[in-house]
């Protein structure tokens, strides 16, 4: 049985219209969704929702999206520093996903390669090992 912060995720990124989209669409689907707008907020949120899965945005104000996943790394309790984290960026730089790999990512995805159908499809991999969240059910509609 899942525990009670599997379905907790956090959304650590700036622009307003993306973030409320991306968290309405993920709300939508099953899951409990909270969301940071800098990097300096997201340790507090962290620390506070204790989600199960971050997505993070690399390019913040305040505090960059690679030091708040260095931050998440080192934390002290275990609950923190494994928290699954999927980068969700503009960036595409090869450098910049080396060294988000190299801090044990989930994913890198580039914001501009995945709409939000394959971001839940990632999250929900990550999360739930491919299946759909509990309880939930999963509706297409631009079938026809």
């Amino acid at each position: 049985m899942a525990d009670a912060n599997s379905k907790k995720v956090l959304i650590i990124e700036d622009d307003a219209d993306y973030r409320n989209s991306l968290s309405a669409y993920l709300s939508g689907r099953g899951l409990e969704v909270s969301f940071a707008e800098d990097g300096a907020e997201a340790m507090e949120k962290l620390l506070f929702h204790l989600p199960r899965l971050v997505i993070l945005d690399l390019m913040l104000p305040k505090v960059k999206g690679m030091d708040v996943l260095k931050r998440i790394r080192e934390y002290p309790d275990n609950n923190v520093s494994d928290t699954l984290v999927i980068v969700l960026s503009n960036l595409s730089d090869p450098e910049e996903i080396k060294s988000a790999e190299s801090l044990k990512v989930e994913a890198y995805l580039v914001k501009s390669e995945n709409n939000f159908a394959e971001i839940l499809k990632v999250v929900q991999e990550k999360l739930f090992h491919g299946d759909a969240p509990p309880n939930y059910e999963i509706v297409d509609f631009t079938k026809s």
